[in-house]
């Protein structure tokens, strides 16, 4: 190798300047004038002039942003990557701004169209997902599935899902294939849905489910992620994850949290490969608990009834829970004596007090004053009280809001599932902050599109979505928090919540090059009130690992996309 060769090698591949730098470095004592990245690395982050007579070489590439905005890459604090593929594969059931469906018949008739593609014709079931009962008058019955069933003339099982992946609706053939009968309640909740969830899914044809994590991964990459979870998944998933990086590894990093309830015996969790890294793009980071359901389907498991009565429910009716506490406690001391990183879903703050106690117990086995060093996470935690947050501090658990809530259900919220105070203390972050916690943010795709401006968004602003039954009002205006706070939840926050914070989640010299440009510096925003800011924010470029993912520079990928692997059938199994 020529000198010249050697002195090309050392040089930086490219440099990122004449835009704002915001690095989340809580130590930075200005804004940075340029990043130089080299491989997979970041090699500079200070003065242009400096950059260049350092790092500029012949091949060096010189980006000039042009104003935009150079950020961190953006870290998915929870989500489900397989489920966000599978619905873009699926009918489209959501409402504005995510989809078109804004009555039962809408449903139908989408139903009815997606039976008709070609991925419809190949699946054993029609399928769709994403209905929200609160703004289409109700859940669709079986016999508005049963016009679907008819319309098709092929008496095929269908199946609606709810916008919270925790219901479903099917028909009479998707009943009788299930072993229910006419008389089970619909919709079909919690343990009773997700058989019909898996059985669906797997009536997909294998050359479209081959390809699910591939259009997951882009989704992702489309809205800024280079970190992304696959939050809970069973072991025949696991094993199909572990032959896709083993075969043709992932083009982005990917986080999995495999299900505890799969767990029963100690050679079950002896079996669990837990990783500190990752290889080939995938680590096996963790287990996740599923507590209770879903708010927005009134399944989550409350202290206090829901606001308006539920229909087909008791009086006082207050949700309730998957695990009883004994189930609960063992799982979290099974994982904590085996050092596994434990997350649980938990949105009822009734369900957030048996993790809380669970946590506490295993820290007590453990002759432990705290879990501080284990970093357990209290997924969604909606509607925490402030003993909870003030809890959590003093156990350390983190908690990761799903704080688009206040967009999309925020007005449900009030009117319909909790009403009053519960309501507007939803995802509150600001409670975070005063008790001193690194709180993180989700969108738990495929629940909600994979946006992460709506997440920063949603925490600074907290309006409402507008219906025709009103809304785009402030939910909760004390709970609002500044951009840079919000931002952190992507960040540097979500980098500690997965103990990565020596190599992601801040902009500084040896960490990896995981970055985003944004079209508008989101530091610069004004009023929190007014969500219009935030529609000129959009994501221009997705860098991970120093290649570009999404946007102009990303590199044309194979016909036969590199994550696609024909290692037979796939059912993606998900619990939001």
């Amino acid at each position: 190798m020529s000198d010249s060769d050697t002195s090309a090698l050392l040089k930086a591949d490219r440099i990122f300047f004449n835009g704002s730098i915001v690095t989340m470095n809580e130590g930075e004592a200005a804004p940075p004038e340029a990043v130089a990245v080299r491989g997979e690395k970041i090699v500079f982050v200070g003065d242009l002039a400096e950059a260049e007579a350092q790092w500029k070489g012949n091949s060096t590439r010189m980006q000039d942003l042009r104003g935009e905005c150079l950020l961190p890459g953006f870290i998915d604090a929870h989500g489900h990557v397989g489920g966000v593929g599978l619905q873009a594969m699926l009918a489209n059931l959501l409402a504005e701004p995510d989809g078109k469906v804004a009555s039962v018949e809408d449903v139908v008739g989408t139903l009815s169209a997606w039976a008709k593609t070609e991925v419809g014709k190949r699946s054993k079931w029609i399928i769709g997902m994403g209905y929200d009962d609160s703004l289409i008058g109700g859940h669709p019955t079986l016999e508005d599935l049963e016009r679907v069933s008819d319309a098709d003339g092929q008496n095929r099982p269908v199946l609606a899902v709810h916008q919270s992946a925790h219901l479903g609706v099917v028909n009479t053939e998707g009943l009788r294939l299930l072993g229910y009968d006419l008389d089970t309640p619909q919709p079909l909740e919690e343990t009773v849905f997700d058989p019909a969830f898996d059985l669906a899914v797997s009536g997909l044809n294998p050359l479209d489910s081959a390809g699910l994590y591939a259009a997951g991964r882009k989704e992702y990459n489309r809205f800024g992620f280079t970190t992304a979870q696959d939050g809970g998944v069973k072991r025949p998933i696991l094993d199909y994850l572990r032959g896709l990086q083993n075969s043709t590894g992932f083009l982005i990093d990917l986080a999995v949290y495999f299900k505890a309830s799969e767990l029963e015996t100690d050679a079950d969790w002896d079996r669990l490969d837990v990783e500190e890294g990752y290889f080939r793009g995938m680590r096996l980071a963790g287990v996740k608990l599923v507590l209770d359901g879903s708010p927005q389907g009134r399944t989550a498991w409350l202290t206090q009834p829901y606001f308006q009565p539920v229909p087909g429910k008791p009086k006082g009716y207050r949700g309730y829970r998957i695990l009883s506490d004994e189930e609960a406690n063992e799982k979290v001391y099974q994982a904590f004596r085996r050092n596994i990183q434990v997350i649980a879903h938990v949105n009822g703050d009734a369900a957030i007090d048996q993790f809380i106690a669970a946590v506490d117990a295993a820290c007590q086995r453990l002759g432990e004053p705290n879990a501080v060093h284990r970093r357990p996470v209290a997924i969604h935690a909606q509607t925490a009280r402030r003993d909870q947050i003030e809890a959590f501090a003093r156990l350390g658990i983190i908690p990761s809001f799903f704080t688009m809530h206040t967009f999309y259900w925020g007005e449900w919220y009030r009117s319909t599932v909790l009403g009053g105070e519960r309501a507007e203390n939803i995802s509150p972050t600001a409670w975070a902050l005063q008790n001193g916690l690194r709180y993180t943010a989700h969108h738990d795709a495929p629940v909600a599109l994979a946006n992460s401006i709506a997440i920063l968004s949603s925490q600074v602003t907290r309006v409402t979505r507008t219906t025709s039954a009103g809304g785009g009002t402030v939910i909760g205006a004390e709970q609002r928090v500044s951009v840079r706070d919000a931002l952190r939840s992507l960040t540097s926050n979500a980098a500690y919540q997965y103990f990565e914070e020596k190599t992601k989640g801040t902009i500084e010299t040896g960490k990896l090059a995981d970055l985003v440009v944004l079209s508008v510096d989101p530091l610069t925003l004004a009023e929190p009130e007014n969500l219009k800011s935030w529609e000129d924010v959009r994501v221009v470029e997705t860098i991970r690992r120093g290649t570009t993912r999404f946007g102009s520079g990303a590199l044309r990928e194979a016909e036969a996309d590199p994550e696609v692997a024909n290692l037979g059938s796939l059912v993606v199994q998900y619990h939001c």
